[in-house]
């Protein structure tokens, strides 16, 4: 697991696993159940959903509960030795709960890499606009960076992303 992703385990919580599954733990008496908290989860998301697809592909939709149940019974009739029956339920609060939270924290980092390069923060905080306002003011920049860097600078995606995080905090 290690070798898989050095950042989900470090190589001193390795030196401890290892240790537990040779030696034992001594003070253990009996294993019990818990619920699993979000750290897990994200491990299970992490672990089942990124086999397939890119974590911001994921986070970038915005579905309802009934929307990822039926999307994550999709993906087990694709690969149903990935998901069991109790991920279901987990997986799909999960995504439901925490899902907006990180498509804003996503929308956040683009604002930061695309849109502070040449803005300043007070400027775009003080400004509020519609939704129209703010998908036109991010087309002009859109065009304008193309023009400039003979490339586009964002996606429709994070234009999406962009746009809605603004007219979230920014809105008038």
């Amino acid at each position: 697991m290690m070798g898989k992703n050095p950042l989900w385990i470090t190589a001193e919580e390795g030196a401890l696993i290892i240790d537990e599954i040779v030696n034992g733990r001594k003070d253990t008496i009996v294993a019990t159940s818990q619920t699993k908290k979000y750290a897990d989860v994200q491990v299970l998301f992490i672990d089942r959903c990124t086999r397939c697809h890119t974590v911001n592909r994921v986070l970038k939709q915005n579905k309802t509960r009934e929307e990822w149940q039926e999307t994550i019974l999709r993906m087990r009739d694709n690969a149903p030795e990935l998901f069991l029956d109790e991920d279901i339920p987990i997986l799909t609060e999960y995504l439901t709960e925490r899902g907006k939270m990180m498509r804003d924290d996503v929308a956040a980092q683009i604002m930061v890499e695309k849109c502070l390069v040449c803005h300043e923060v007070g400027r775009i905080l003080l400004e509020r606009k519609s939704r129209k306002g703010w998908e036109d003011c991010v087309v002009d920049m859109r065009v304008l960076a193309r023009q400039k860097f003979q490339k586009d600078w964002f996606s429709s995606d994070e234009f999406n992303l962009i746009v809605d995080l603004l007219v979230k905090t920014q809105g008038s």
